[in-house]
């Protein structure tokens, strides 16, 4: 009974398959097949090269993004810099690169002489040393030049005096203030020894 039953199976199918509408599909099947198959291998390289540009398309999209963010950022510092760009020359004579030793005396004899002081002794205790102008400022640390002085003068104009270098543009620290007085051909006078430390930018010493 089964014998017969796969005999007759056997037989359908193979008048099936001789049909020429069967033969059709099935060779149709192979075509659709075979030009699946030979597509996925002609359209791969252009899929990874489409990935690859989309890829590279992100990246510069990225970096385009990034560059306008630091444009903006240099657009804001050029306008905080203009806003200040006067104010940078007032710092560069509050503290100088170097001690800028001839305008620092300049501008101390300069008061005194509004004070009606007499600068009797005037002494640098240390000279710095200047900083060659091609140094990076980024080797450059804040340093102070020591100066001591003695004057004479009233308190009021010595008071002045003091006061006058504090707020001068060029920066000066009253360390030290000592007051003396002295007897002069039967006049007393007041006699005071000043340490001012004058900051600047330049080079540690050692």
């Amino acid at each position: 009974m089964a014998d017969s039953k796969r005999r007759q199976l056997n037989t359908l199918l193979d008048q099936f398959y001789h049909n020429p509408v069967a033969m059709v599909s099935f060779e149709l099947f192979l075509s659709i097949g075979a030009i699946i198959f030979f597509s996925l291998f002609a359209i791969r390289p252009t899929l990874a090269t489409m990935a690859d540009l989309i890829k590279e398309i992100e990246d510069k999209q990225k970096l385009s993004t990034q560059l306008s963010q630091k444009a903006a950022a240099l657009n804001i510092a050029q306008d905080n810099f203009t806003n200040v760009q006067e104010q940078i020359s007032v710092l560069d004579e509050a503290i100088p690169l170097g001690a800028d030793l001839a305008h620092t005396l300049k501008v101390i004899e300069k008061v005194a002489s509004d004070q009606s002081l007499a600068i009797t002794n005037l002494t640098v205790l240390k000279i710095p040393t200047t900083p060659p102008e091609d140094i990076p400022f980024s080797q450059l640390t804040r340093q102070t030049m020591s100066i001591q002085l003695t004057a004479t003068g009233s308190y009021e104009a010595i008071r002045g005096f003091a006061e006058q270098l504090q707020d001068s543009r060029r920066s000066f620290v009253m360390d030290r203030i000592i007051f003396t007085t002295e007897d002069s051909r039967g006049q007393r006078t007041l006699e005071a020894v000043l340490l001012i430390g004058a900051p600047y930018f330049g080079l540690e010493e050692k």
